[in-house]
């Protein structure tokens, strides 16, 4: 962020100092999200409406921020340094709180708003709160408007949202995280009383009159300033929708399109906007049909991702452009914000809360691009198409006909290539069951997916629908490491999918299913018959599978065989893969029980990472070093397994597929992942990254 001013003006050190309060301001408040988000997965455990609460949470924080700045800090004046210490009683940043494997929103919400909201709070208002100081300083004939200041606070927050899965995470524990915050935190304080020290804004009282009818703020213009922050909102939480649900997304993928939103602001809110910006907003019903029609070529991979990006930082930029443009006068900036603030709750409730229950596919896409659009239109949009000059004779409507034509066909085109498909949505996610017919000398087949990762399949034909397909299937390596466990055995198997490892078992067997999202229980029981076909004993538990291990009774039978296989999918549950986890299943597997670890992954190789928790509680193990040619009836799979008795890998280690884990595994060395350190970046393919 670039600040300008003159060499020699009294404004540069107002300016260093304000700027500094808010950049550290918002720095602190986006890299205190996810270290709660980290600090809370232990006691709730890795439902995604874990993270969808916390956000809610942290959103409503925000809002009492901004109300606290607009009713409370301009009233107040020196007095807010006292607010500003407060937070001191809840420093080191801590959470704790009963084990709960259902993870209930109410005790996670009550949680959250009793050990962490007094800092986030405050440190929500300081954009607010400095602009004020600012508007109100006593030199403020020769200070330039305020607003630059929200810029600045973006920039703070984006350095914060970028820096900690890139820098923070990968070298710092959970532990040295927190306390490193906090010392922040007491450096923002002395930040924000040097601030007020050379500023020494005017104090306002309920008496003061505003100078001037001109700067109240009229109810249509509110009422746009509501319509623009709610549909940008809405756009940000589709977009990440769209990426995780259709085009696949790593887990880290989500930093993104809140980076871009903050940028769209660092942007508008500049003190010499580009002119690029006025450029999008002449093609904004064009940037919204091209939005469209990225959100449904998903089959392009990484570039349906690059283009949904662009298109929604385009649609941003003409949203924020457009609150830029009708923001009031400075003595009406804590209504500003606090409107934002609302309208960025609105959005983010309505597509987290209502579009899963109201939707089964990523619908509030099209309907939040559109939405922003509506919002920033002006009467004259259309009459300026005529007046660019490579656009005059009609071209402007011949392009936005063509567009739109596009868009349907691609609609209708991804629909025939996909085959048959059946859309089911909850809180989790969007799950696709899709029957594929045959072709060549594959019979006709349904699978299970989330986006374009495949959960499981089972051929149509009856005769044929005990036949284990994709990673199960009789001779793979995911089978052969279920054909050593001890016969009849007692099984747990996290993650359920469509059920297909059921097969695998006889009828004096007895297997636990420890599954998160009960769509896929009802999926797998309603559109697949492998539980149903199972001659074993079979018994489905729902809720947070680490959580509900460690919650199993010590006493009960220990099992002989576990199979962890959770992370086919993009997203890492990191707190399945462990040392703590790792010690969970220990505790309830006997002496010569083996655990397996299944990590076919795009975009991970966790298998580093398992044999760093596995030598450092002193287990033998194997891992497959050569994979089969995958195919929809074989596929391919990682597999790493491991055992207190190294004698029990020994049918494993005389398969050419199969290496000893140990020294010549030829695996990177890497610190192993506990509840206070993990490294997403270390675990990307071919990172080599971090401690």
């Amino acid at each position: 962020m670039k600040l300008t001013f003159a060499r020699n003006s009294p404004q540069r050190g107002l300016t260093y100092s304000t700027a500094a309060m808010v950049f550290i301001g918002a720095f602190l408040t986006f890299v205190m999200e996810p270290i709660v988000g980290r600090m809370v997965t232990p006691f709730f455990g890795g439902a995604v409406h874990v993270w969808a609460v916390s956000l809610m949470v942290f959103q409503a924080l925000l809002l009492a921020g901004y109300l606290y700045a607009h009713l409370v800090a301009p009233r107040i004046g020196g007095w807010h340094l006292i607010i500003v210490l407060m937070p001191i009683v809840q420093l080191p940043l801590s959470f704790s709180s009963a084990v709960a494997p259902q993870a209930p929103i109410a005790a996670l919400t009550f949680g959250l708003f009793s050990q962490i909201s007094l800092p986030f709070v405050v440190l929500s208002s300081t954009a607010v709160v400095a602009q004020v100081w600012w508007y109100r300083t006593s030199t403020a004939e020769s200070l330039s408007e305020p607003f630059f200041l929200y810029g600045v606070s973006n920039f703070g927050a984006m350095v914060g949202l970028l820096g900690y899965p890139f820098v923070i995470e990968p070298f710092l524990g959970v532990t040295a995280q927190r306390w490193i915050w906090s010392v922040i935190y007491l450096a923002y304080i002395g930040a924000t009383a040097l601030t007020w020290l050379m500023l020494r804004p005017r104090r306002e009282t309920r008496s003061v009159i505003p100078p001037a009818n001109t700067d109240r703020v009229a109810w249509t213009v509110v009422g746009r300033w509501l319509a623009l922050s709610t549909a940008s909102s809405a756009l940000l939480v589709a977009t990440t929708n769209v990426i995780a649900y259709e085009v696949g997304s790593i887990s880290l993928i989500w930093v993104l399109p809140l980076a871009l939103y903050l940028g769209s602001f660092i942007v508008v809110f500049a003190r010499r906007p580009i002119g690029l910006v006025r450029v999008l907003d002449a093609y904004a019903i064009e940037i919204a049909i091209c939005a469209l029609i990225f959100g449904r070529i998903f089959f392009l991979g990484i570039w349906a991702i690059a283009g949904v990006l662009i298109l929604f930082f385009a649609l941003c930029l003409i949203a924020n452009r457009c609150l830029y443009l009708l923001r009031p006068p400075s003595s009406q900036l804590t209504a500003f914000y606090l409107t934002i603030a609302v309208g960025g709750l609105i959005g983010g409730m309505v597509v987290s809360l209502v579009a899963p229950v109201a939707f089964t596919t990523v619908a509030e896409f099209p309907i939040a691009a559109l939405a922003v659009v509506a919002a920033s239109w002006r009467s004259n949009r259309i009459l300026r198409w005529w007046r660019l000059p490579i656009l005059k004779g009609g071209m402007r409507f011949t392009l936005l006909t063509l567009l739109t034509v596009a868009c349907i066909g691609f609609l209708v085109v991804a629909d025939w290539v996909t085959g048959h498909s059946q859309h089911f949505r909850n809180f989790y996610g969007v799950k696709t069951v899709r029957d594929m017919a045959a072709k060549n000398d594959v019979p006709a087949y349904r699978t299970l997916a989330y986006g374009w990762t495949i959960h499981g399949a089972q051929f149509l034909n009856a005769a044929r629908r005990d036949e284990s397909v994709t990673y199960y299937y009789h001779g793979g390596a995911l089978q052969q490491a279920a054909s050593i466990r001890v016969h009849p055995s007692r099984s747990a198997v996290i993650g359920l999918g469509t059920g297909a490892s059921a097969i695998w078992f006889e009828a004096n067997e007895h297997v636990d299913f420890y599954e998160i999202d009960p769509g896929i229980e009802a999926l797998a029981r309603e559109r697949f018959t492998y539980l149903k076909d199972s001659v074993a004993r079979l018994e489905v538990i729902i809720g947070d599978a680490r959580l509900n291990f460690a919650a199993r009774d010590r006493n009960a039978e220990p099992y002989d065989f576990i199979l962890v296989d959770a992370f086919s999918g993009d997203a890492i549950p990191t707190h399945l893969v462990t040392q703590e986890a790792l010690d969970v299943y220990l505790s309830h597997l006997a002496a010569d029980g083996v655990i397996v670890f299944h990590v076919s992954n795009r975009f991970y190789d966790l298998r580093p990472i398992i044999k760093a928790i596995a030598l450092r509680r002193g287990l033998s193990g194997a891992v497959t070093v050569t994979l089969d040619r995958s195919n929809v009836i074989h596929t391919s799979s990682s597999v790493v397994v491991l055992a207190r008795q190294p004698e029990r890998l020994a049918p494993l280690l005389t398969e050419k597929r199969w290496s000893a884990l140990g020294r010549d595994d030829n695996l990177p060395t890497i610190a192993p992942w506990t509840d206070d350190y993990i490294n997403m970046i270390a675990a990307l393919r071919g990172s080599g990254y971090g401690r």
